[in-house]
């Protein structure tokens, strides 16, 4: 069971990257983000998409590292990353909505708060609770006897087939 819930886990956390990298698809596709209010009409100028362009760069850096989260959810630095990454992620679109107000609170926000949300939840919670971090299960007195000795017989084996 635990297998299966880490599986399903990585799957939503592939998605989430899967999702950013929509968003810096669309970012420099349509040249707009969340953050710019430029209307169709407006003419063309590169400054007004610089937004836009950063947007769409960070956005792949923050797939990057949920991709590797994925693929080493294992490793404490790498899911460390991840959290960290899902953390600012949360942290720019709050502040750029309410604080700095250069963002209305719509869908294009309150979307990828909800998913990042649920995604830090679960990145806190889940390899603590499916133990995989927890160092190995150190071998019993008589397991380790065994061994030793297995191996002591393997080598007197092979010296007799030798000589």
């Amino acid at each position: 069971m635990n297998g299966k819930l880490m599986y399903a886990f990585r799957g939503w956390i592939a998605f989430v990257a899967f999702v950013d990298l929509g968003t810096a698809i669309r970012s420099y596709i349509e040249k707009r983000s969340f953050l710019n209010n430029v209307t169709p009409d407006m003419e063309y100028d590169d400054e007004k998409y610089t937004v836009s362009r950063v947007v769409g760069i960070y956005s792949v850096l923050k797939a990057l590292a949920l991709i590797h989260c994925t693929l080493f959810i294992h490793y404490k630095p790498i899911v460390s990353m991840g959290i960290c990454s899902i953390i600012l992620t949360i942290v720019l679109y709050i502040t750029e909505t309410l604080y700095f107000r250069s963002a209305t609170l719509n869908f294009l926000v309150i979307f990828p708060c909800v998913l990042n949300s649920i995604t830090l939840i679960g990145l806190i919670y889940l390899p603590k609770h499916l133990k995989l971090w927890d160092p190995p299960p150190e071998i019993e007195e008589d397991e380790a006897f065994l061994l030793k000795h297995g191996n002591a017989l393997r080598r007197k084996r092979n010296m007799r087939k030798i000589n």
